[in-house]
């Protein structure tokens, strides 16, 4: 009887101290912006004017009446804007909550999430930026590095390199040119 409660006590102890050794570590491609997939994307050339905050477009997506440019920033931001409006997140100081958004497929990832007027969501991960627009179907086009997809009422957009664009939207209807 004493040996059991003996081995009790010990386990109530140690395991703890096991769990703690064992807690995540912070994602180091998530703070290091250099080594960002999306930061190897060709992105345009041609694009309308980019925010302060904005070193390069990636893609330009339009449905309804938003006409927006995804873009990043070495520093560690991503972000999309419209006319008067932009929004952004830094990923370098977040530790990115491993998930996906709904509507998309492909990897779990570290990934950091904002909002407009609960309009247009931007979920941003080192390797791809997932837009949903509710409530905006008509005339969907993409341009740069991004595919969509309508989707319940809305307009889903995966902007990333060709096999990020494929994970995500696998269904993807709406391409550059098409």
């Amino acid at each position: 009887m004493i040996d059991r409660l003996a081995r009790a006590v010990i386990a109530f102890l140690v395991l703890p101290a096991l769990g703690a050794c064992s807690a995540p570590t912070v994602n180091p491609l998530l703070k290091n912006p250099a080594q960002w997939p999306l930061v190897k994307l060709k992105g345009l050339t041609s694009h309308g004017k980019l925010p302060d905050e904005a070193d390069r477009a990636l893609a330009q997506i339009t449905v309804g009446s938003y006409d927006m440019i995804a873009w990043i920033h070495s520093s560690g931001r991503c972000g999309l804007s419209g006319s008067g409006w932009s929004m952004y997140v830094d990923m370098t100081k977040s530790e990115g909550n491993p998930q996906r958004e709904e509507g998309f497929s492909g990897p779990v990832e570290p990934a950091v999430g904002i909002s407009r007027e609960s309009k247009v969501r931007l979920f941003c991960t080192p390797t791809r930026m997932l837009i949903r627009v509710e409530g905006q179907m008509s005339e969907p086009s993409v341009s740069g590095d991004a595919v969509a997809q309508p989707v319940n009422g809305g307009l889903n957009a995966v902007v990333g390199s060709w096999e990020a664009q494929k994970e995500s939207l696998p269904g993807a209807t709406v391409t550059p040119g098409g």
